[in-house]
């Protein structure tokens, strides 16, 4: 091993390549930190989605014809889903807010609901808010 120092066009020459590579190694971190929390949150959102009580919301808003009137058709479900689900076998209790599209605009659809001991979900409410236009209850499950 030489023991000769580094001359200054040397040291600026290897300082240039650390700092290439500590900024490389940070976006990298930084990019995987935040892939990691985006397909975490994409998980719960999809497990949400394919929850029983989401399905027949879904299903209930998607088949309302004032729903398809107001926004347009055919009516797709948002990417997020916000809320929260307890669902045991005996019991349980559902509060989501999601959103929903057509093709001529998109509304904001809250969801509340209490599960009976024989398992029926009964759906407390079920609104669907369009933009610039007048709240939907779909909780009856009519159609309109």
């Amino acid at each position: 091993m030489s023991s000769r120092l580094m001359s200054q066009a040397e040291l600026m020459a290897w300082e240039k390549k650390a700092r290439r590579w500590v900024v490389l190694g940070l976006a990298g971190v930084v990019t995987g930190v935040f892939g990691i929390g985006l397909a975490t949150l994409h998980m719960s959102y999809a497990m949400l989605k394919k929850t029983e009580v989401m399905q027949e919301a879904v299903r209930r808003v998607g088949t309302d014809r004032r729903v398809a009137e107001a926004i347009g058709e055919p009516v797709r479900v948002g990417w997020s889903v916000t809320g929260e689900i307890e669902d045991l076998p005996d019991r349980g209790t559902a509060h989501l807010d999601f959103s929903v599209m057509g093709n001529r605009g998109v509304a904001k659809v809250v969801l509340r609901a209490d599960k009976s001991p024989t398992g029926q979900w009964r759906y407390l409410l079920l609104e669907v808010k369009p933009a610039g236009g007048a709240t939907i209850s779909c909780a009856d499950g009519t159609g309109g």
